[in-house]
């Protein structure tokens, strides 16, 4: 039992889990898996055999990627997709009782376009408009979706997480703590019962949009296996770096289509209203003003 994660960053997808994984890493007391997004505990959300993420279902397998965290405090990992699969939280507390679990929310909008324009980097994609129309038609298997509109809806989640975990589960808002790395970081040790400096915690995540240069890029970005073997040799720093140099140009980010944003912040604004009641607080979302919502 020892050797089970007891911290988790669930999500939400491109909301900055790999920055959070990242600054995990280099903080004493916390060992953080190499392998990101191992996805053991997202049974739903994930096929066994999804076409675009290699989830680890070995027990053994999986705990393995924690044997070399000696007597680390927590022994963590980064799978978003834990935030919206039903089943995770229940499955967690049942194999890892007693872990602490973290959740960056994003305004679904800009997510969901986020993760568009990260996807069509690996796979060539339909415009945004026809992607959306796509995602939110009805879906026979969910796990199949390669742009989900559904993972956007937050407070089914939240409130799953924290009925299960109450205080051991925390909820970050990305818009606030990416434009303050150092006070989140202090926030988030306090919440593990963790004592280190933060003040060299001043990087924010990657913000310049970016596109893939070519075909040999695309397939080194989708290749499941060379991904793996990223992760497992290479440092996070390195591997963006490597990224940065070799595999991507920067460009200017796409405009979204100003009806397509409109249906979309129709499609979220009841579960925004829902989740801003769970967390008892107004969100700094402006696809989602009052105005708006009215």
């Amino acid at each position: 039992m020892s050797n089970w994660p007891n911290l988790f960053i669930a999500g939400a997808p491109r909301s900055g889990t790999s920055s959070l994984d990242a600054y995990f890493q280099a903080i004493p007391g916390i060992f953080m898996s190499r392998i990101k997004e191992p996805n053991f505990f997202s049974r739903t959300v994930i096929a066994d055999d999804h076409p675009m993420v290699s989830p680890i279902r070995d027990e053994r397998q999986y705990l393995d990627l924690f044997a070399a965290a000696g007597d680390a405090k927590y022994r963590g990992e980064a799978s978003p997709n834990y935030l919206e699969d039903p089943e995770a939280p229940a499955l967690i507390e049942r194999l890892a009782p007693g872990s602490r679990v973290i959740a960056s929310l994003r305004d679904p909008v800009e997510r969901l376009f986020s993760q568009y324009l990260m996807t069509r980097n690996v796979r060539p994609m339909d415009s945004f408009d026809e992607e959306v129309e796509r995602g939110l038609r009805p879906q026979d298997d969910r796990s199949r979706s390669v742009l989900a509109p559904e993972t956007g809806l937050y407070a089914a989640h939240v409130d799953r997480y924290r009925t299960l975990f109450g205080p051991r589960f925390k909820v970050l808002i990305f818009e606030e703590w990416t434009a303050d790395v150092p006070g989140t970081m202090q926030e988030l040790l306090e919440f593990l019962g963790i004592e280190h400096d933060v003040s060299g915690f001043s990087e924010p995540p990657q913000r310049q949009h970016a596109e893939v240069r070519g075909p040999l890029a695309r397939f080194v970005f989708g290749n499941l296996a060379i991904s793996r073997a990223a992760e497992a040799l290479i440092p996070f720093r390195m591997r963006k770096t490597i990224r940065n140099a070799l595999l991507v140009k920067r460009a200017v980010k796409p405009e979204m289509n100003p009806a397509t944003r409109d249906r979309l912040a129709r499609y979220y604004r009841d579960d925004v209203r829902r989740l801003e009641g769970l967390l008892s607080r107004k969100l700094p979302w402006p696809n989602f003003s009052q105005a708006d919502l009215a």
